[in-house]
């Protein structure tokens, strides 16, 4: 892969695009010093916030990565590890790039950060920001929508899996939409090539499971067996 540079920045370890990041600083990974700047135009919930910012005339979205669980409570940010190919954020950084030349739609990676402190390290990630999107689940809380929309999300999911691309936490939040009904898949963290497997089906269950869980949420969500039946037509096809 030719467009990436490794650079060290005070404490921080960067892995980045040139072509989109051309002049590396600290700020750039800090949603408070981007705020303080008046450069961010959004966020995103979930584990930890995810911000979106302009700057260097593009607009982009950082994640700071955040652990779940009951550790979550005792190590926050932190995660085990030295050595900068096994981090969360540089393997995510590769397999979004190696994803982008399969054609596979998803965002562009743009830095990757690591900070080590003794035997743990602190992570980051900016990607660009995909215009005028909406991820499935607040479509769903919206409208519904026509099964050829459905359709067109079980077909996005099985090229994902044709290359075999497992993706760790496959959700209603994590499935985009653009007001052209581009789809996009979001948030690979902790994801993967794997060989051939059963795993693709259970990734299926678990978009049904997420699917279900919104509906039992709200009453008014906007989802049905016939979405579903044409999502795994699209996905069979």
């Amino acid at each position: 892969m030719k467009n990436f540079k490794l650079q060290k920045l005070n404490k921080r370890w960067l892995l980045f695009n040139p072509e989109l990041m051309q002049a590396p600083c600290d700020e750039y990974f800090s949603c408070a010093a981007m705020k303080e700047k008046k450069a961010v135009i959004g966020s995103a919930g979930g584990r930890g916030e995810t911000c979106f910012y302009q700057a260097e005339n593009n607009t982009w979205a950082l994640r700071h990565y955040l652990r779940g669980g009951l550790v979550a409570k005792i190590l926050s940010d932190h995660y085990f590890g030295v050595r900068l190919k096994n981090t969360r954020a540089w393997k995510e950084w590769h397999l979004l790039n190696e994803m982008l030349a399969l054609g596979l739609p998803v965002p562009k990676p743009v830095a990757a950060s690591i900070i080590k402190k003794a035997l743990f390290y602190q992570a980051d990630l900016i990607t660009e920001y995909i215009a005028e999107t909406s991820t499935l689940a607040e479509r769903l809380e919206k409208a519904g929508l026509e099964n050829n929309i459905w359709f067109s999300i079980g077909a996005c999911i099985r090229s994902f899996h044709e290359n075999n691309v497992y993706h760790a936490d496959l959700n209603a939040k994590n499935i985009m939409l653009d007001e052209q009904q581009k789809i996009y898949l979001i948030d690979f963290d902790q994801c993967r090539f794997r060989s051939d497997g059963g795993w693709k089906i259970k990734n299926i269950e678990r978009l049904r499971r997420s699917l279900d869980k919104f509906s039992a949420k709200d009453k008014d969500f906007f989802f049905n067996e016939d979405n579903w039946a044409a999502l795994m037509a699209g996905y069979q096809q």
